[in-house]
């Protein structure tokens, strides 16, 4: 049994400069506030110097309602209000999916009808010191220079800037040409496509569309790659510690944190670093210097995000607590050198738990 409780702490980093690009949107050009308007939320003060003013006064407004994969009850709903207060029709299919219409203006009467779509759903993936409830609390936005942050949380511009450009579009002054609309709204698009896949053949008329799940301004994509998920389950081999090497031996955690993260699609290629992957890295590491037992590992949160922070409980003997020092401090010289400017900010840390764990099964 492990029940000594030490105060070492060991912390080694990697720090580099560029800027974090974590749940981020670049902020355009900035105006006043015009005068005489409601009282704003915070949402809506955090952004009501940014234009175009509309589009994100409705992404603030979005930003407010919590909107997980599989729970878009409440902004679809958000969704028919604005139509309603619009008198614009709308029609929902089983699966949930929602579309708005708007009929041509502006000499734009006759033409085809085009099909404006995006998702409803996010990522919702936060900071592990962040204390939020993606299903009850708003997603915090702030400014920061040129671009538009979430405050420890993922911002949810995938694809909330895209539903809000269709909201825009949607309140457009009745002079202004545009063909018919058809603003579709799907659901569950990050845990599996369950509204594209599910849509209703008779949901839309318009045989144009534009996807505004986008990854690259001013650029039309005409085809995608897709994704798959897989799963993976191993047998590991297990032991029990004893009371012998309890006896001469702590605990400790090695934590990765600090990384840029990022969606899996679109960062992919970018070479971030992947927190699970530099955890075992440096326990490799660790292990080729001490006799290091794993007793548990975990990191990362969604499929379809590059995880941003791992840990892992070890148990060292405790004469190799330097050599198990050296070692994540190789390993932290490596990813510094790896990574280069690429990273902003990423730790690899060793320190003691503030408790014991009793009686640990290996």
């Amino acid at each position: 049994m492990l029940a000594r409780l030490y105060s070492r702490s060991y912390t080694l980093s990697f720090k580099f400069v560029r800027p974090s690009l974590r749940s981020t949107i670049q902020a355009p050009t900035r105006s006043m506030t015009a005068p005489g308007a409601a009282a704003p939320s915070s949402n809506e003060q955090a952004v009501a110097a940014l234009q175009p003013n509309q589009l994100f006064k409705f992404f603030a407004q979005l930003s407010d309602i919590p909107r997980p994969s599989k729970q878009e009850d409440r902004v679809l709903s958000w969704l028919k209000d604005c139509a309603k207060a619009r008198n614009l029709e709308t029609k929902q299919d089983k699966v949930g999916n929602l579309v708005i219409r708007r009929p041509g203006s502006g000499g734009g009467e006759q033409a085809p009808t085009v099909v404006i779509q995006g998702h409803v759903d996010m990522v919702c993936e936060k900071n592990k010191d962040t204390a939020h409830d993606f299903t009850k609390d708003p997603i915090r936005l702030v400014v920061k220079g040129d671009w538009l942050h979430a405050q420890g949380t993922t911002l949810g511009a995938d694809n909330g800037i895209g539903v809000c450009t269709a909201l825009a579009l949607l309140d457009s002054p009745p002079t202004a040409k545009l063909p018919p609309l058809e603003c579709l709204f799907t659901v569950d698009e990050e845990t599996g496509l369950t509204g594209a896949f599910g849509i209703s053949p008779d949901l839309l008329e318009g045989r144009t569309m534009l996807n505004l799940d986008t990854e690259d301004w001013g650029e039309i994509f005409i085809g995608c790659a897709g994704g798959g998920d897989n799963q993976l389950q191993l047998t590991m081999p297990m032991e029990d510690i004893g009371e012998g090497v309890a006896s001469s031996s702590s605990q400790f955690v090695v934590n990765v944190g600090g990384l840029l993260g990022g969606h899996s699609g679109l960062m992919i290629a970018e070479g971030r670093g992947n927190a699970l992957i530099i955890l075992v890295r440096a326990l490799r590491r660790m292990q080729a210097a001490s006799a290091v037992r794993v007793c548990s590992l975990s990191g990362g949160d969604k499929r379809n995000a590059l995880p941003r922070e791992a840990q892992a409980a070890v148990v060292v003997p405790d004469a190799d607590v330097p050599a198990i020092q050296q070692a994540i401090a190789q390993t932290v010289e490596e990813l510094r050198v790896e990574y280069g400017l690429l990273e902003k900010v990423g730790a690899v840390c060793l320190r003691h738990p503030r408790h014991a764990w009793a009686n640990k099964q290996m």
